[in-house]
This record gives C-alpha cells, sequence and structure tokens, in this order.
C-alpha cells in the first residue's frame, strides 16, 4: 500500500509515530498526511538515500522499519524545537561528538553469531570488560567515546555512574552526556538508567546519540520527563 499527501487513517498515524520517533518532525500525530508529514517523508528519504519523493511505498517503507543508520543525523529545525546551547561558545560541537557519530550503525550480531568485536571493545574500557554485545552497552559506548577524545570516563559499564561525573549543567548543551532513568517508577539515582550524548533539545524529548539503542548506535528521542541530569566533563571547556 502506498501513502501519500491526502492520505488518513491509522496507517498514516503509524507512519507520523515512526518519523517521530526517527528525529524528523512530521505535525501532528493525527492521521492526517500534510505537507509537514510529506516534508518529514521527504528528509527522511534524503537521509536513507531513497528518492525524495514524498511517497511512502514499499521501499520506503522498508527503509522506515529497519533499525535505522541515517547519513544526516540532525533533523532539521522547526520553531517547535529549542536547539541546545552550542558547546565551545557557538563554535560547533565537541570533539567527543565526531567520534561517536563515527560509530553510527554499529549494531549487535544476529542471534547465534559471534558477537560484534566493536561492541566487545567499548566493554574493554569499563571495569565490567564484557565480552558478549548483549551485555548493556550504553555506558560502555559513552565510556569508549570519551576515553578516545582524551577524557577519563567513569569506566564504569553503569549507566547512572554519569549521575556524578565532571559538572552538573545548568541547561542542555550539545555533546552533553545525558542520563536518564528506566523502568517503572518515578525518576531516580538508583535502578537502570541509559545514557548517551546530547544533541538536541525539543518540547518534550531529546535527541539522543548512544548506544545499545534498539541494539545499535544512533539517534533516537527520549522523553524529557525520565531525564535526570546533563553533564560535562570537568576537563573540557
Amino acid at each position: 500500500m502506498i501513502l501519500k499527501r491526502g492520505d488518513r487513517g491509522a496507517r498514516v498515524f503509524d507512519l507520523q509515530r515512526r518519523l517521530e520517533e526517527l528525529g524528523y518532525r512530521p505535525g501532528p500525530i493525527d492521521g492526517i498526511f500534510g505537507p509537514r508529514t510529506e516534508a518529514a517523508v521527504r528528509a527522511f528519504q534524503r537521509d536513507a538515500g531513497l528518492a525524495a519523493d514524498g511517497i511512502v511505498g514499499p521501499r520506503t517503507r522498508a527503509a522506515l522499519r529497519a533499525p535505522q543508520c541515517r547519513t544526516t543525523t540532525r533533523p532539521k529545525r522547526s520553531p517547535q524545537r529549542r536547539p541546545a546551547r552550542q558547546a565551545a561558545g557557538g563554535a560547533g560541537e565537541p570533539r567527543w561528538m565526531a567520534i561517536a557519530r563515527r560509530e553510527i550503525c554499529t549494531r549487535e550480531a544476529r542471534a547465534g553469531q559471534p558477537p560484534n568485536p566493536r561492541i566487545v571493545e567499548y566493554h574493554q574500557v569499563t571495569s565490567l570488560r564484557a565480552t558478549s554485545d548483549r551485555t548493556p552497552w550504553c555506558a560502555s559506548f559513552v565510556s569508549w567515546v570519551l576515553e578516545q577524545a582524551g577524557i577519563r570516563s567513569t569506566r564504569s559499564a553503569r549507566a547512572k555512574s554519569y549521575l556524578h561525573w565532571g559538572h552538573a549543567l545548568d541547561g542542555p548543551r550539545v555533546g552533553a552526556i545525558t542520563v536518564f532513568h528506566r523502568g517503572s517508577g518515578a525518576p531516580s539515582s538508583r535502578g537502570p538508567g541509559h545514557v548517551g550524548f546530547l544533541v538536541e533539545e525539543r518540547e518534550r524529548d531529546v535527541l539522543l546519540l548512544g548506544g545499545n539503542q534498539n541494539n545499535h548506535v544512533n539517534i533516537k528521542a527520549y522523553s524529557k520527563s525520565r531525564l535526570l541530569a546533563y553533564r560535562w566533563p570537568a576537563t573540557a571547556p
């Protein structure tokens, strides 16, 4: 089934929800394929290397279902977004972000295959030193990236180890180490967590460049309702 501008219904609703999840802004999630949804589809198609015609056919639908490895990792801004404050006085992203971006698409091996050696490498900078790519690895990814940038990490495989690392920021900043609470209950310093690098803050969520997000490194939206902290390296400007 092809979806295009002017269509309505549950399939359009699902399309809009998927685009929103991937960081593209389709407008209201209302099941109406309007101009903003079409623009979001075109942006996704360009990033996925498809013909940017704004029509969701079999190839676009398959790309939307697949784990995303976008070449363009910054969705276009809209008035509804509030960009995070740029690092280094607005001069651009901090040096560790370039390292993290180069890892986009690194993913866990399929069941029955040997673990991805790159993910095992992430683990080796932590005290856990796990040898499986199925061991939760978001904090290992953050630690590895920081160490590659010459910054001492927590060297822990626990996401919430970053709650008291470096120094706290009073607001969002591109590249900030961003810590979330995971699981049920009110957000707290206890229990499971998730950690990654801030790409952009939006009204209700943030775009996070992180590992172990749908089993690979990508940029994904996370609700600000689970946000615990923005942290910054003590040795970085």
